[in-house]
This record gives structure tokens, sequence and C-alpha cells, in this order.
């Protein structure tokens, strides 16, 4: 198997064209002809997690975050982006991030988290390309579903609202995508379930009667690369593909890494 094969398996349903212009998702870093054995699932490309693919002899990370996101004019390896790329190379370790075409496609990282909420009828919250929408299975109250959000998620969300109100209609949109409470509102959802939301867009919901609980980028968009990397050993295993996979249990907040000083 080869770089070039493992983005062909991705563009196939979440094309890297669909990604948004602002965006760099793609084969970041790397040879598309270079061999692949291992390859490293992970949220970001920490440098932890750089280390944790060299450790495993990974020759691939696939990442949902893109690393020089907001384009970069030099690299220097005393800053913390200068240092994993410089670790990346040296490595000569191949990237991909899927970025926003994962976050729209179908079975993507909205669809991910309404699945482990165990929302049903999922479907888009209006025009949105990435809120979703479903019913809980049982109706039950705001905080009763913060309570589910925290124990499913493994966060210390936020529930901002009346925690008795009754609920059955919810809306997810993992991470920094607290526009689409415009969306959820329309939709006829309830709550409003989100990674982070910026305060004007707070007051705007509340203003709209949702109830919106903030979960946490990390903790909404771990959903997403944990059913990707599923989904690669599920398509491997079918295919007979010599590779094996791993998803890292990084987190990128707690377990910063630096690079060694010289001296």
């Amino acid at each position: 198997m080869t770089v070039r094969d493992v983005w062909d398996w991705l563009d196939r349903f979440a094309p890297f064209e669909s990604q948004e212009e602002y965006d760099n998702a793609g084969l970041l870093m790397g040879d598309p002809s270079a061999e692949v054995t291992r390859i490293l699932f992970a949220l970001d490309a920490t440098l932890a997690v750089v280390q944790e693919a060299q450790a495993q002899g990974a020759q691939l990370i696939v990442t949902h975050h893109p690393l020089m996101f907001g384009g970069i004019r030099r690299i220097r390896y005393d800053e913390p982006e200068g240092a994993v790329l410089a670790a990346i190379a040296g490595a000569h370790i191949n990237l991909i991030a899927a970025h926003t075409n994962l976050d729209r496609a179908p079975g993507g990282t909205g669809d991910s988290l309404a699945a482990v909420l165990a929302l049903t009828g999922v479907g888009l919250a209006g025009k949105s390309l990435y809120a979703r929408m479903g019913i809980l299975p049982i109706p039950c109250t705001a905080g009763d579903l913060l309570a589910r959000v925290d124990h499913q998620l493994s966060s210390h969300a936020r529930l901002y609202g009346n925690p008795a109100r009754s609920v059955t209609c919810v809306a997810v949109a993992p991470g920094a995508a607290g526009e689409e409470y415009a969306a959820a509102s329309q939709a006829g959802a309830q709550v409003f379930i989100v990674g982070e939301i910026k305060h004007h867009q707070l007051l705007a919901a509340q203003a709209l009667g949702l109830t919106v609980i903030e979960a946490g980028h990390y903790y909404t968009e771990l959903p997403g690369i944990t059913a990707l990397y599923h989904r690669f050993t599920e398509d491997a295993l079918s295919a007979s593909w010599l590779v094996e996979a791993r998803l890292s249990d990084i987190r990128p907040f707690d377990c910063a890494v630096r690079a060694p000083s010289g001296g």
C-alpha cells in the first residue's frame, strides 16, 4: 500500500476538492509513492503524536486538523509548528489531513458525534453542510443530556439554559462551529451541542430559544477521527491490505512535548 492509496481511499467518501477554500486538507508532507505498512490516526499532529508514530514505525499519520493551516512563510525549529514539521521531515513520515472535507462527508465528524450520542433519524440540520439534527430515543431534561454528553465524550461540558427543560430534538456541530446555531434553530432543535461557541453566537442562540451545550473542540471531534480509524481497519481487513493501523490516545492539551534544547 502507498500513501497515494490511502489518499484515494479517503477521497472516495470525503473528496478533498470539497474542502473549504481556507482549508489545507490533503497530503501535506511526504511522497505519494512511499510504501505504507503502519498508519497512526490522530486528531492533531502534535510533537508527541509524531514521536508516537516514529516509535511505532509508522510511515504515515492521518489527522483531522491540518498543519500550516493559515499558511506559513517560514519554518523555525524553535517554534511549536516548526518543531513538528522538522520532526516529521526528519523521520521521513508522511502526513495526510482530512479536515472540512471529512466534516461535511456522510459518516464524517458530525454524523460520528450524533452516533456516539445515540441520536436517531439523523440528517442535515436544514441547509447546513456541517450541523446534524437527530432525535433522542427517550426524551430527557437538558441536565440529563448534559450528563450523557459528559459520559459519552469524557468531557466537562457547559450547559447554557434551563437544566429542567424537556428535550427531544438535538442538533450537533463538532469543533468550532458555533455559527451553526442558526441552522439548528431553523431545523427545530431544542438543544444545540457544539464544540465551542463565541459569546455573541451564544447570546443569539439563546435569543432564538436554543439551549446550548458546549462540550469542547477536542471532545466533539474525537468521535470523527475514531470512526475514520475504524472504517479504515474494516476496509483494510475486507480488502486484505497489508497495513497496520492504530489510533493515538494522546490528548493534545495534557501532554505537551517540547523539542530538546541544545547544550
